[in-house]
């Protein structure tokens, strides 16, 4: 199958590096087993749940505001580390999926306290959209093609541009600065966040085709870790309302 020049937070460039680092070619692998879409999959299960854990102990602890500035940059840097440096994916991903959970679990209490059904609704919410996209893009009701991986490319570029523009105090015109940042952060981040789910899963079932080693696999999951954190949040939003 050919690969767009372009693509998602799971981009084109991201399977050409999951390819490099664990194809067969590769001399960096550690498991010589093949890469098996469903077996990531299990990975990204393993990951949500490490994920769920920790947010629930951090809401529980309610630690101080600066330890979750630590936990976000652990997050972010891991994030990196793991994106950039594939191979090292196996270890970066655990350790992703504990400091964002935490993070997440610090942003949902300022939710819960509004509403308390609105966090286990955005989880609810993002398990559905998981294994609903999923069965679209395994039934072939929706094809990932070179177009769609352009499109969901600059869709998430105009995201990232609203978003900073929102920052900047701009808002759409005609509407008040509430709705704004309900459109921008809640609507648009999901539909987005949903294209770029598509986009990584087409990514893992490309790589399972192309014989890239099973340890390619956490790099695939944790790429599919970011879509299901922007999907996550963009539900907090949605269903927080003015929150």
């Amino acid at each position: 199958m050919a690969v767009a020049t372009r693509g998602s937070a799971g981009s084109s460039q991201n399977y050409s590096k999951l390819v490099s680092t664990f194809g067969p070619g590769s001399t960096t692998v550690t498991d010589r087993a093949p890469f098996v879409a469903k077996d990531a999959l299990d990975k990204v299960l393993f990951l949500s749940v490490i994920a769920i854990a920790s947010g629930a102990a951090f809401a529980v602890l309610r630690p101080a505001p600066g330890l979750m500035w630590v936990a976000l940059f652990v997050a972010l840097g891991a994030g990196l580390v793991g994106i950039f440096r594939p191979a090292s994916a196996k270890v970066c991903a655990p350790i992703y999926a504990v400091a964002m959970g935490g993070v997440l679990g610090w942003v949902s209490q300022f939710y819960a306290n509004g509403n308390a059904t609105v966090v286990p609704m955005a989880i609810l919410g993002t398990t559905g959209i998981f294994f609903g996209v999923l069965f679209l893009y395994r039934s072939g009701l929706v094809r990932v093609t070179n177009r769609f991986m352009q499109v969901t490319f600059v869709a998430t570029i105009g995201l990232l541009a609203m978003i900073i523009a929102v920052i900047f105090g701009l808002k759409i015109p005609y509407t008040s600065q509430q709705i704004t940042y309900l459109v921008v952060f809640g609507v648009l981040y999901l539909l987005i966040a949903i294209l770029n789910l598509f986009v990584d899963f087409n990514f893992a079932y490309m790589a399972e085709r192309a014989g890239v080693s099973k340890d390619g696999e956490w790099f695939s999951a944790l790429s599919i870790m970011f879509s299901l954190v922007m999907v996550y949040l963009a539900l907090l939003r949605i269903l927080g309302g003015r929150r």
